[in-house]
C-alpha cells in the first residue's frame, strides 16, 4: 500500500489542484458581468446580503448561475488537492531536509497550507450556501470577505514557500 506521505502524491495533488487553479481563472470570464466586473472575486468580497443578491442576480441574468455553482464546487476540489499536496510537500521537506533552515521553510509550508485550506473553505462553503439558496446572506458574506485576506496571503506565503523549498531540495539532493 502506498504511503499517503509521497513525493508521487505531492506531484498528484499539488500539480493537479494547480491544473484546477488554472481552469478556474480562464473559466472565470464567463461570471464578469457589469455588476461583478471580476466575476467570483467580487462575491467572495462582496460583504454584505444586497451586494451578493445583486452579484447573483447579474449571473442569472446574463445565464450564468449554474456555472457560478459549478464553479464554486470545482472551487471546493481546487482547495483539497491544493491544500493536501502543500502539507504532504511541507511535511516531506520538513523531515527530509538536511539543512534546518529548509526545515522550517517546511513547516512554514504545512502551517500556510492548513490555513489557506481552512480559510478558502470557509470563504468557499459561505459563498456556495448563499448561491445555492439563490440568497444573500450579510452574516456568510461577511464570514466570506472576511477570510478571503487571510486565504489570499496564506495562499502567496505557502506556493511562494513550497516552490522555494522545491528548488532548495533539488539543489540540496544534487550536492
Amino acid at each position: 500500500m502506498p504511503k499517503l506521505y509521497s513525493w508521487r502524491n505531492f506531484w498528484i495533488f499539488w500539480g493537479g489542484g494547480m491544473a484546477l487553479f488554472i481552469y478556474l481563472i480562464i473559466s472565470g470570464g464567463a461570471l464578469e458581468t457589469v455588476v461583478a466586473p471580476s466575476g467570483i472575486l467580487d462575491h467572495q468580497s462582496a460583504a454584505t446580503a444586497d451586494r451578493v443578491n445583486a452579484i447573483q442576480q447579474s449571473w442569472a441574468d446574463a445565464g450564468v448561475l449554474e456555472l457560478a455553482r459549478w464553479g464554486m464546487i470545482a472551487d471546493l476540489v481546487f482547495i483539497t488537492l491544493y491544500m493536501s499536496g502543500g502539507i504532504i510537500g511541507g511535511r516531506l521537506i520538513w523531515q527530509r531536509a538536511n539543512s534546518p533552515t529548509l526545515k522550517k521553510v517546511g513547516l512554514l509550508c504545512v502551517l500556510a497550507y492548513f490555513l489557506f485550506g481552512l480559510t478558502d473553505y470557509i470563504e468557499t462553503i459561505c459563498q456556495l450556501v448563499q448561491l445555492v439558496n439563490e440568497m444573500g446572506s450579510d452574516i456568510l458574506a461577511g464570514t466570506a470577505a472576511l477570510a478571503k485576506p487571510v486565504k489570499t496571503i496564506s495562499w502567496i506565503v505557502g506556493t511562494f514557500a513550497m516552490i522555494v523549498a522545491l528548488i532548495w531540495r533539488w539543489r540540496e539532493t544534487r550536492a
